[in-house]
């Protein structure tokens, strides 16, 4: 089988839709669209033959400083690996190539957020070096805590 991590071409968006359900997540699909179209947002995918498989996301600004701060501190967002495939070391090789790819881009810090509920990131995040907590708070969907790792 042949694995690899791959930059998301606009034009192949949808075929994330075998990762998540866009359809469900209508309004998180149109955002994360925008923001790659902008050049906010790098979507990077891990393929398994071909398959989109996982996919992780960089996102260079935010209007929250805890996320982003220019040239500084980048944001991790929207670690998915695509249910029957987890547990098998993707999402941490996902991990492992955001955080060198934003290190060659000169970034120091990176951010993460994590629902506390969500137990198995939370450990893979802090597993990776995510291990300054810099805000616990709640929303919509829970409470949740926001992971720094400098490099």
């Amino acid at each position: 089988m042949k694995e690899e991590i791959i930059k998301l071409e606009i034009e192949d968006f949808e075929k994330c839709n075998n990762i998540w359900d866009m359809e469900r997540q209508k309004e998180i699909a149109r955002q994360c669209y925008r923001e790659l179209l902008e050049g906010n947002r790098t979507t990077y995918i891990y393929t398994l033959d071909g398959e989109y498989i996982a996919e992780i996301n960089l996102v260079t600004e935010m209007d929250d400083p805890d996320y982003t701060i220019p040239g500084r501190r980048i944001y991790v967002s929207r670690l998915i690996v695509k249910e029957g495939f987890r547990r098998r070391g993707i999402g941490r090789k996902l991990l492992d190539f955001a955080v060198a790819t934003a290190q060659e881009a000169g970034y120091t810090e990176l951010s993460i957020g994590v629902d506390l509920d969500n137990y198995a990131a939370l450990m893979l995040y802090i597993g990776a070096g995510f291990d300054r907590v810099i805000f616990i708070g709640e929303d919509e969907y829970g409470r949740f805590v926001k992971l720094l790792k400098a490099v």
